[in-house]
């Protein structure tokens, strides 16, 4: 009986040494296929809708808004406000002139003042000047005379040039459209005190629009200038827009490293609203070599944090699947999608979804 407590332990340690730790379950993980990329296939981007020109109309005035056109919408009269058409100089809004009118009474004044001193002087210089041709008078009076008709003649020119700027003050408490096109927006209200300088309407030509969107710098070989450019907008999902490419950024932005490309579309029924984001392909103009491409997605930071970047590849490692880590060198980015330079061959697994929670070697069950 004594051996039976040492049996029993015997047993126990035998077990415990045949005994496994459970598994873990494995890390469910979407993923893809290395694919390559196709030279037939263009670049897909997102644009966004730009006015043609746009112009912030500021008063060259002070004083309060008097006065603010209406029009009847939908049965009912209201003031401009944004959304509203507009012509090339039509009035957009009124200052109280009457300080400016005063000025433009009082300079016509002075213009009449000047001009009937100057007469006085033209006569008494056209008198001294014959009297000094007989020595009737002395040098020093015909000189005085030759001066006064001088001073009342540049006095005449300076009130007119006075009336003429309290005209043009006059003239400016009317403001005026620069352009023609709609109004993006309206700053003043009736009784506003504006100053010069003030800004009362945002206009803008949408007659055209320029479509904006960013490429990188192995991308700009297909952004010549002049390349015809379809796209879409899913306001009008069945309606095609064409451009040119009428501007191509001389040099990339700095925290990006993209550079900006304008295509200007022509808009006549307005349809293009600004801030609308469209759609497009740049297509190739010539076949690149096939790469490797991958989901941005499946991009992480290698671990060591100076190596790089790195992608989880599955391999099946007795009977389990695992997500090994591989460091890769990236390239240029296709949309969504990016080149790997080194480090992937076309058509190995990738995890695509889950890939940030993952450890190398970790077993995973592939989801649907």
């Amino acid at each position: 009986m004594r051996l039976l407590p040492g049996l029993l332990l015997s047993i126990t340690l035998m077990v415990a040494c045949h005994t496994e730790p459970p598994t873990k379950h494995p890390t469910p993980v979407r993923v893809i296929v290395a694919h390559t990329e196709q030279g037939t296939s263009g670049y897909p981007y997102s644009a966004v809708v730009h006015p043609y020109d746009q112009v912030n109309v500021e008063f060259r005035t002070e004083g309060y808004i008097e006065e603010i056109p209406t029009r009847e919408v939908l049965g009912q009269v209201r003031r401009l406000q944004a959304g509203d058409y507009i012509t090339k100089g039509e009035v957009l809004a009124k200052v109280n002139d009457e300080q400016y009118l005063d000025k433009v009474v009082e300079a016509a004044a002075d213009v009449s003042k000047a001009e009937a001193v100057r007469r006085k002087a033209d006569l008494d210089y056209k008198r001294a000047s014959a009297l000094f041709a007989t020595a009737s008078i002395t040098a020093p009076d015909y000189d005085t005379a030759r001066e006064e008709y001088e001073v009342a003649q540049a006095s005449v020119v300076g009130s007119k040039a006075s009336l003429d700027r309290a005209r043009e003050n006059l003239n400016d408490t009317v403001l005026r459209s620069p352009l023609t096109g709609i109004i993006l927006q309206r700053k003043i209200t009736i009784g506003s005190l504006v100053r010069t300088e003030n800004i009362g309407f945002v206009v803008a030509d949408t007659s055209r629009v320029k479509v904006v969107f960013t490429v990188p710098d192995v991308v700009l070989v297909y952004t010549e200038l002049g390349k015809v450019i379809t796209m879409r907008t899913e306001s009008q999902p069945d309606k095609v827009f064409t451009g040119k490419i009428t501007e191509v950024a001389p040099m990339a932005e700095s925290r990006t490293r993209v550079f900006a490309i304008t295509v200007t579309v022509p808009n006549p029924n307005a349809l293009l609203k600004p801030g609308m984001v469209m759609s497009l392909i740049l297509d190739k103009i010539r076949p690149p070599p096939n790469r490797v491409v991958i989901p941005l997605s499946c991009l992480v930071k290698h671990p060591s944090g100076r190596e790089g970047f790195a992608v989880f590849v599955l391999e099946l490692d007795q009977e389990v699947l695992r997500a090994r880590l591989r460091r890769v060198v990236p390239g240029p980015v296709l949309g969504n999608s990016i080149v790997i330079l080194q480090g992937l061959t076309m058509g190995e697994r990738v995890v695509s979804n889950g890939a940030a929670l993952l450890q190398d070697g970790q077993a995973v069950r592939v989801m649907p």
